[in-house]
Order: structure tokens, then C-alpha cells, then sequence
């Protein structure tokens, strides 16, 4: 959240460094920690102040811990050692608190069965209606080395390499017959079906499936970005925000105000309802609109029928004696 005269979120929002601006630093890290488990980023400070924040390659960086239980961090091929409190390293899935586990983990039985998946459907469409059969060699002695080569001519010549002769008239003489096998087509139809693939790498990272483009039960856009921020969001928060307040000295969270955005008039009506209800100024209200400042924009708003809590009851106490006539009236 950008806050006033805050050197470090001003860093972390525009530019942590010299080589990248401030969205795609949070991008690179969130993509390493996801894809490879851990993602690292060297803080350069200049006594106590921090000038900078530079991304890590994961190849560069090794995590070590001393025998006492310090932990360090050994970086690049001239093995530079750098304190853990300049290292933000951001993990989401952990075993030991050190190091991380990439969610890619629990996917790896299912990437297996999907090559797998993808080789047959490729063999079933090059191989065309010569996908699985029987071809006999009627009055004769085959080894196997025989028996391969006559396989491998009557697929070469039936189009099972490159599928350019696939479907064509098959040509057999008096010493064979080719009798096909039936495919189960409700295995083809599994294999193709991308929602099985995507309801799993969804699992795996913690996203409605229907954030990946599987249609599910029918939600307002409201609520999908709300339980998208609460179920899934709000664990990648928490993994960032620990880390930097830890590192940073501050206390950091990240703003969701987008998320919560639908049409403009429904925009329009929440900040104004935030300007009338003393929570924005004018100005602040028209920047969240897009708009210039004004001048005397900078007070906030209040209405005159609301009081704090702690001075209602002079308050009461001030309305009674005037209705007693026991207070002095003014000419």
C-alpha cells in the first residue's frame, strides 16, 4: 500500500532497482517461488537506509545454516556470503522453514499420465483407421525379426509416420489379412479433455478452476473476486507481507481495492460514500476516479449529525438543562 513519505514502498512499487520497475520485480518473484519452490532478492542498504532490492537467479543462490543455526545465504560462483537479513526469500510450500517445495510437486503423476495421454492421441490421428490391428501372414514361418520388418513396411505404407497416407486404400495380397481392433473412444475423450488437467494444476496452486477458464456454478463478479482473494490470494499475501515486514522493518500489506471493482457507477457510489463517511478527502476521492485535485480538496468531510462516542453523554447532559431552563440563554 503506497503511503506517504515511505521511502521502502515507494521502492518496492516503482523501482527496486535500476534494471526493473516495481511490477515485474513482484511478477519475476511470484513466478520463481511458484515454478521452482524459492525465490530470492539481495537487499543493498547505505548505513540504514535500503537504496535498492536486486532479484536472484534460484541458480545462483544456496541456502546454508551453520552448525549453531544461523542461516546464510551463498550466492554466485565466487560463493559470496550474505546475511539472512539481506536476503527477502519468499516460499510457499515448505518442509523445514529454509527451504521451498514448488506446488509443481504434486502434479507430477498427473504430467505423466498427460505425455502419456498426448503420444497415444498423436499415435491414434497419424496412424488414421491403421491405429491398433492385426495383420496375418497366412502359410508361413516368421521370426521376430521378420515379423517386425513386415510391420514396420505396412505402417510406412499405411501412414503411421508422418499420417500423409493415412485413410488410403490398404493393399494386401492372398498371404494376408488385416482385421482391425475396436478403440474405446471414452479414453480418447478422457485424454482430450483439458478441464481434468486444469481442476488439477488448479488444486495444486490454490485457484477456483474456474479462474483458468473451466466454467463452474454461476457467481457475480464480486463474489468471484472475493473468494478468489480470500481462498486463494490472501496465502500468497501472507507469504510476501511476512517476509518484507520481517526484512524491511515495516508493516506492508497489499492493496485489493482492484479486485473489488465492477462498473463505474458502482465505483463512483462507493467512494463517495467513503468521502461523505470521513474515510477519503475530496481529493483522495478524486484520484481514485481519475481526477485532478482541487483546491480546499485536502479536509476531510463530516456531517453534522454525528458526534464521538465519549461526548454524547455531556452532550444529553447540555440539551437537558437547556430544556429545564436552567442554562443561560444567549441574546
Amino acid at each position: 500500500m503506497p503511503q506517504a513519505d515511505n521511502s521502502i514502498t515507494k521502492l518496492l512499487n516503482e523501482a527496486p532497482n535500476s534494471e526493473m520497475d516495481g511490477w515485474h520485480f513482484k511478477f519475476a518473484l511470484a513466478v520463481n517461488m511458484l515454478l521452482n519452490g524459492n525465490s530470492f532478492a539481495e537487499i543493498k542498504r547505505k548505513g540504514q537506509e535500503v537504496i535498492s532490492i536486486e532479484l536472484l537467479p534460484n541458480s545462483l543462490v544456496t541456502v546454508k545454516q551453520n552448525d549453531n543455526g544461523v542461516v546464510y545465504y551463498v550466492i554466485g560462483e565466487k560463493k559470496r556470503k550474505v546475511k539472512a537479513e539481506n536476503i527477502l526469500h519468499f516460499k510457499y510450500f515448505t518442509q523445514d522453514g529454509l527451504t521451498g517445495v514448488p506446488p509443481l510437486y504434486a502434479l507430477r503423476d498427473e504430467m505423466k499420465v498427460q505425455s502419456a495421454g498426448n503420444k497415444t492421441i498423436f499415435n491414434f490421428f497419424s496412424r488414421g483407421i491403421n491405429g491398433s490391428g492385426i495383420l496375418k501372414v497366412n502359410k508361413s514361418d516368421l521370426d521376430t525379426t521378420a515379423k517386425r520388418a513386415i510391420r514396420e513396411k505396412f505402417e510406412e505404407a499405411n501412414g503411421s509416420s508422418d499420417g500423409n497416407n493415412a485413410l488410403r486404400t490398404i493393399i494386401l495380397d492372398e498371404t494376408m489379412d488385416y482385421k482391425t481392433l475396436e478403440v474405446n473412444t471414452d479414453v480418447l475423450k478422457l485424454i482430450n479433455s483439458s478441464d481434468w488437467t486444469t481442476k488439477q494444476i488448479a488444486k495444486a496452486f490454490g485457484i477456483s478452476s474456474e479462474r483458468l477458464g473451466v466454467e463452474s456454478v454461476h457467481s457475480s463478479t464480486i463474489q468471484s473476486n472475493l473468494m478468489y482473494l480470500q481462498n486463494t490470494l490472501v496465502h500468497y499475501f501472507s507469504c510476501f507481507i511476512s517476509e518484507i515486514s520481517k526484512k524491511l522493518g515495516k508493516d506492508f500489506r497489499f492493496n485489493t481495492d482492484r479486485l473489488m471493482e465492477t462498473d463505474p457507477e458502482t465505483i463512483m457510489k462507493n467512494t463517495l460514500e467513503q468521502v461523505r463517511g470521513s474515510l477519503l478527502t475530496i481529493n483522495e476521492g478524486r484520484a481514485k476516479l481519475g481526477l485532478p485535485p482541487q483546491e480546499g480538496g485536502d479536509r476531510l468531510l463530516a456531517s453534522l449529525n454525528y458526534t464521538y462516542l465519549d461526548s454524547l453523554e455531556s452532550y444529553q447532559f447540555r440539551e437537558q438543562e437547556g430544556q429545564n431552563g436552567t442554562r443561560k440563554k444567549s441574546d
